[in-house]
């Protein structure tokens, strides 16, 4: 009999996780609302860096960021948000024990480039070529949906934006660019 509820448990939280990832494919298809408000992208970074800092699995990896200097755009805050937290999330999950993150926001005339650069394990011409396609990822077998970055790239595609991977090669570590358009943002939401 114990065995018998062991694999009814492994059933259970399979069936579970594939209810997620069924939900995540309809959010990704459906999209958000698109409401789109003044928000400052650097508080929007600042608060997806306080919560995973308190992820114990993130403790101790170097982050570097200036909070302190407002960057205001017309976006979905939850949305954008979003897009931080599963560039935040990846870069840490490709890095070791030593690993560092630099986050910068460079303001343009027309546009705002947000830059995530890691010295995680880097990507092969392989990847880069298909890391916005659903479905893809190159995490172990179970770690990941390859829904992150589709949905990331929707996101800012929505946003009248481009999102933009580089990397040197395994071992190199990545950088992802951001480029948010001001006059596409502001004449997307009015």
């Amino acid at each position: 009999m114990g065995v018998l509820t062991q694999y009814l448990g492994m059933i259970q939280r399979e069936a579970f996780r594939c209810q997620q990832i069924t939900q995540r494919l309809l959010n990704f298809s459906r999209g958000q609302d698109g409401t789109r408000t003044v928000q400052d992208l650097a508080v929007i970074v600042g608060e997806v860096l306080d919560m995973v800092g308190h992820m114990s699995r993130f403790r101790g990896y170097e982050i570097i960021f200036d909070r302190n200097h407002a960057v205001h755009l017309l976006v979905n805050g939850p949305e954008i948000k979003q897009v931080v937290l599963n560039l935040v999330a990846n870069a840490l999950e490709s890095m070791s024990d030593t690993g560092r993150l630099e986050i910068t926001i460079t303001e343009q005339a027309d546009e705002v480039l947000l830059s995530l650069k890691d010295n995680g394990c880097g990507m092969t011409p392989h990847v880069l070529e298909n890391l916005f396609e659903p479905f893809f990822t190159s995490k172990a077998s179970g770690r990941g949906t390859g829904l992150g970055l589709s949905i990331t790239h929707r996101i800012v595609n929505d946003h009248g934006g481009r999102i933009e991977a580089l990397s040197d090669g395994p071992g190199l570590g990545s950088t992802f660019r951001i480029h948010l358009p001001r006059q596409a943002a502001q004449k997307a939401a009015a």
